[in-house]
């Protein structure tokens, strides 16, 4: 960060519909799925390990909140289990209260494997707050070989026992949050499992008195609960395209509701000057040590932005070095972004996209609120670069 906004006071940044901040409490998971980067202990994000520091996240929360910054989602996740970090409970209340007072989030999200979500955590996060709270519960089996095969360990008895008392508790409590999310990552290693999980998951939610109903694609509005099989981000094309067409035939054969706002097609590489990538305007991600980068596919953090041991967010976030890299990117130019160059996750369902008026939005904010542009982002006539 340049020292000419080091400091600044910045007016409110547009919200953008869609957008949503990652926040990691811990990289340290009990699982070793398959399909996740924690399956490999040679990966640099897993090398060291940690939980963010609760004052972290205060200071992170007044930020935006005196800011008046803000985005649709806050979202508990990365590549770490939530509920290992210590006195989550405590942290998540914080976090509500000062979501009650500041308005910095329209929902919070929680991914966890429900392998800790005991009795008493139970218990201790069912609410009547004024915040949309929605809690995945990501289970991806019904059998214990399968789960075993998939996650890693033999933990699919306790995570249903867990998910049951859930349910049970929320229908005696009669609190409205968090709204329950159970997640089936659906590919060939489980898709005959798929039926049999919305069946299970369906008469547990009757017995409790819980509305429901079963979706994929995208989690659809509302406040009932819902069983969600939802398409895996793979990493290589041909493997995505490979599981989306098992993600299709099930979809078809069990005449599930889809909300996507990406069509469930064969997917190809990020074409420079064609795509803009919604990650640099949408999509913060915050590590457990404070690092900052742009997306959840930057487990490395090769585009990491800045550390908030070392500027607020606001300063990060919204300051110079990542207009320029807006600037850049809304050109369809990744040079020198390495990561991005074969990315295909724009075309997949779990992405958000971003408008052309959205990009105006942002783009006349940045220049009203921030240093003159930095080397190399004016065109050959000296002046500034123009979203038309």
């Amino acid at each position: 960060m340049d020292s000419a906004s080091k400091g600044r006071i910045l007016r409110s940044p547009p919200r953008l519909p869609g957008s949503y901040l990652v926040l990691e409490l811990t990289n340290a998971c009990n699982l070793r799925c398959v399909h996740c980067a924690v399956s490999d202990p040679a990966h640099p994000h897993h090398q060291g390990r940690g939980f963010m520091e609760p004052v972290l996240v205060e200071e992170l929360l007044a930020d935006l909140g005196t800011t008046g910054g803000g985005f649709d989602t806050l979202c508990l996740f990365w590549l770490g289990e939530p509920l290992l970090y210590p006195r989550f409970p405590r942290l998540y209340r914080t976090i509500i209260e000062a979501n009650q007072h500041f308005g910095i989030f329209e929902k919070i999200e929680v991914h966890t494997n429900a392998t800790h979500l005991d009795k008493d955590l139970a218990r201790s996060i069912l609410n009547s707050a004024n915040t949309p709270q929605v809690w995945h519960l990501t289970v991806d089996a019904t059998r214990p070989a399968t789960y075993r095969r998939i996650k890693g360990r033999p933990f699919l008895p306790r995570v249903r026992a867990n998910i049951q008392n859930l349910i049970r508790l929320k229908g005696l409590m009669d609190h409205p949050w968090p709204r329950l999310v159970l997640q089936f990552i659906v590919s060939n290693r489980n898709v005959d499992e798929a039926a049999s999980f919305r069946y299970h998951w369906a008469r547990e939610f009757k017995r409790a008195g819980l509305p429901a109903r079963s979706a994929s694609g995208q989690v659809p509005a509302g406040q009932d609960e819902i069983i969600f099989f939802r398409q895996m981000d793979c990493p290589t094309p041909e493997e995505q395209h490979r599981q989306n067409q098992v993600l299709r035939s099930l979809v078809a054969s069990m005449g599930l509701k889809t909300q996507a706002t990406v069509p469930l097609e064969p997917i190809t590489p990020v074409s420079p000057g064609k795509k803009v990538c919604s990650a640099f305007w949408k999509s913060p991600v915050v590590g457990w040590n404070g690092d900052v980068t742009v997306c959840t596919k930057d487990a490395a953090f090769n585009l990491k932005a800045g550390n908030l041991h070392e500027n607020r967010f606001s300063e990060i976030w919204w300051g110079s070095h990542m207009a320029a890299l807006r600037r850049q990117v809304e050109k369809g130019d990744y040079q020198g972004l390495g990561i991005c160059k074969d990315c295909f996750i724009p075309g997949s369902q779990n992405y958000t996209g971003i408008s052309h008026l959205e990009l105006l939005r942002q783009r006349q904010w940045d220049l009203d609120n921030s240093p003159p542009p930095v080397e190399g982002t004016l065109d050959e006539h000296g002046h500034e670069d123009q979203v038309t």
